[in-house]
């Protein structure tokens, strides 16, 4: 099994921001356990992020059929609340 399929499948749902550690294990009995790690963002609701994770198991579903066991694990970003952030969040807005 191929974790490259999976990890396109998940990129490709919306509403998940990133995709961590993904891996593909053959069990004992022949099917496959598939584990992933996925991000997102700290105001996504927790109803959105149990329908994105239905929508990630049918696709993974779709292009690794041989997965008999799905163990999905959500991180959510935590707010920053550092006293110096990146310079990379400000914007500032030209008069042109």
């Amino acid at each position: 099994m191929q974790t490259s399929a999976i990890r396109e499948v998940l990129l490709a749902t919306a509403g998940v921001q990133s995709v961590g550690a993904i891996a593909a294990v053959e069990l004992a009995d022949g099917g496959h356990l598939v584990t992933a790690r996925l991000g997102f963002g700290p105001s996504t609701p927790v109803g959105d992020i149990v329908t994105i994770l239905d929508a990630v198991r049918t696709g993974i579903r779709a292009v690794a059929p041989e997965a008999s066991d799905i163990v999905l694990e959500p991180e959510i970003a935590a707010p920053r609340d550092d006293a110096n952030p990146p310079t990379d969040v400000f914007v500032i807005r030209g008069a042109d």
